[in-house]
């Protein structure tokens, strides 16, 4: 119910970015080698409005502090036609934006939604879209365009229009922070009928034909290039390579340090905590920069009384990831800045979550006690979920089973931050309020630790299998691939409420940390959980932050588990847990979403 509420009740100064760019008169295969979907019309005027008033209503509650349309026809004809908008939530610069442009004046049109940490010149705490765009524009060639992308530091996709030579340049961060689809309409019929578009959420509805919705696809992360100057028909765009070293690193296969002969090897406890004090000196920058470059808040979060608004809040879990970014942040954050920790459960703040993230909240409390740490519970159902069940369905797209429902239901609940107030008064939890939303714009998320510091029981499976080789394999497939099976749909979900999702754990510098590290210092498959898995992270939150020795030995328990919405859906769809996991509920297709279902 809480979740339903927000998507009407906040005012456009509050919400999210999004992106939109439609190609009109020409199939631009946005991944290259991808086959074109197919849309349910031909291109016409009523066509063009009715997906523009769609784009409108799905981008809404990512943004605006302010919104912005640009039209340009490439070639200098009428038969082709390039539509560019943008919402924006403004988070940093001291001073707030009143009229938003996305033109820089000559021409060249930038849309864009992410962070810039790095990588600019004279950024500063500024604007940095506005940095951005600037910077773009003394670009000349695809290289320079490429090199100035790669050298970025932070989330980001982007869609920017370069006048002087006619072409559409895209992409997402090396990891793919962030959301970005891409829909090729077909090259079925006449030029003039057809269409493509760049965009941060799927607009194909719930009931289009299966051929369009599966026509919308996650872009791969990178740079890419169309060429839109030779008119009307299909475009084959240019993939380009990552200029700078830590983006290609990243980017490489084979990267990944096993360092390990032997099935026995293994690091010494010096080893380990020497990588964890290296890894906590980065992992500390990476949280100061996404809590200190936060300038705006809502006007003040909703409770009785007065009650000092929190910059920035974390998805709070009580577990190890969640624990270390809440011990951070209390070290990082401006003196006298609460902190709001936010914790969903769906069984009457009965489940494992609750439980453990109420412990953590008196640990961090006793041991940071000039720190005001606060708890949000938000208490949600399977009713809540089924009452947002079409919204939620169309975030996930082109994601589609139950484990991804399970995880955005979960996701979108939680960012609404909105439940019972607790903090720590005494040595005791107390209630400050029954009823409470955060101010924060910015929330912090564990996403990444237990993909790169095999976190995971599969990482237990492949080493006992294979050893470390088999290992290093499967921690690599599974950083490779947070884009397409994490990232791009969590992103959706948690930036419909109106909050930036920030992923400390994906910082280019602690993620190129965690990749170089030797396998046997990141875990060690030989222990027992909550002792040998992300083992490195482990030592980490006991030896340099305080407050965390019980957190630091807690096993994993992902969303959908630890909130217990998987234990009721996984009943409910499936008559049991037992007989969901005999059908890999994980990877089974939603019904809304079965092949053959009719238009």
């Amino acid at each position: 119910k809480a979740w339903r509420g927000m998507i009407h009740a906040f005012d456009d100064d509050v919400l999210m970015c999004g992106v939109l760019a439609i190609v009109f008169g020409a199939d631009v295969r946005w991944q290259g080698d991808a086959s074109p979907g197919e849309p349910s019309c031909s291109f016409s005027e009523e066509t063009e409005d009715s997906i523009l008033r769609r784009a409108e209503w799905f981008l809404k509650n990512r943004g605006p502090d302010g919104r912005a349309r640009e039209t340009r026809t490439p070639g200098g004809g009428s038969l082709l036609r390039l539509t560019l908008t943008s919402s924006l939530l403004q988070t940093r610069g001291q001073a707030s934006i009143s009229n938003f442009d996305i033109s820089d004046g000559e021409g060249n049109v930038l849309l864009f939604n992410g962070e810039v940490y790095d990588g600019l010149p004279h950024l500063g705490e500024g604007n940095d879209g506005e940095a951005l765009l600037r910077a773009l524009g003394k670009c000349e060639t695809a290289t320079e365009v490429t090199s100035l992308l790669s050298g970025l530091r932070g989330p980001w996709s982007i869609v920017y229009w370069q006048k002087r030579t006619e072409t559409l340049f895209y992409g997402r961060d090396v990891i793919g922070r962030r959301s970005l689809l891409g829909f090729c309409g077909g090259s079925a019929g006449p030029p003039w009928q057809r269409y493509s578009v760049l965009s941060s959420v799927s607009l194909a509805p719930l009931d289009a034909p299966e051929r369009e919705r599966r026509g919308w696809r996650e872009i791969p992360p990178g740079v890419y290039s169309a060429r839109l100057g030779s008119g009307p028909g299909c475009v084959m765009p240019e993939r380009h390579a990552w200029t700078d070293p830590v983006p290609a690193a990243l980017a490489s296969t084979g990267t990944v340090n096993a360092a390990a002969e032997g099935r026995e090897a293994r690091a010494t406890e010096e080893e380990v905590e020497a990588a964890a004090k290296e890894l906590f000196g980065l992992l500390t920058e990476a949280v100061r920069l996404r809590c200190s470059l936060v300038h705006h808040t809502r006007k003040e979060g909703s409770g009785p009384g007065p009650i000092r608004p929190a910059p920035v809040a974390i998805l709070f879990s009580g577990g190890l990831d969640s624990a270390i970014l809440a011990g951070i942040a209390g070290l990082v954050c401006s003196p006298g800045d609460p902190i709001d920790l936010v914790n969903v459960c769906f069984v009457g703040g009965g489940s494992p979550d609750r439980a453990s993230a109420r412990s953590c909240l008196l640990e961090l409390s006793g041991a940071n006690p000039s720190r005001d740490f606060r708890l949000i519970e938000v208490d949600s159902s399977l009713a809540d979920v089924d009452g947002s069940r079409a919204r939620l369905l169309q975030l996930l797209q082109p994601a589609e089973t139950f484990m991804d429902l399970n995880i955005g239901a979960a996701l979108a609940m939680a960012a609404s931050a909105k439940g019972r107030l607790l903090a720590c008064r005494g040595g005791e939890l107390r209630v400050v309020s029954e009823v409470y939303e955060s101010a924060a714009l910015v929330i912090l998320c564990g996403h990444g630790a237990d993909e790169q510091a095999g976190g995971y029981g599969r990482h237990h499976t492949k080493y006992r299998a294979g050893g470390w080789a088999a290992l290093a394999e499967e921690i690599e497939l599974d950083t490779q691939r947070l884009w397409r099976r994490n990232l791009g749909r969590d992103d959706r979900c948690i930036s419909d409420l109106g909050r930036e999702a920030r992923f400390p754990f994906l910082d280019e510098s602690v993620a190129l940390a965690l990749r170089t590290m030797p396998l046997p210092v990141k875990c060690d498959p030989g222990r027992q959980p909550g002792e040998g898995d992300k083992r490195v992270l482990r030592v980490l939150a006991r030896r340099c932050l305080p407050g965390l020795e019980n957190a630091s030995r807690r096993t994993k328990r992902a969303i959908q588990f630890g909130s217990r919405i998987a234990k009721l859906s996984n009943k409910r769809d499936f008559g049991s847990n037992r007989a969901a996991n005999t059908a890999s509920a994980g990877t089974v297709v939603l019904p809304d979403f079965k092949p053959g279902k009719p238009a």
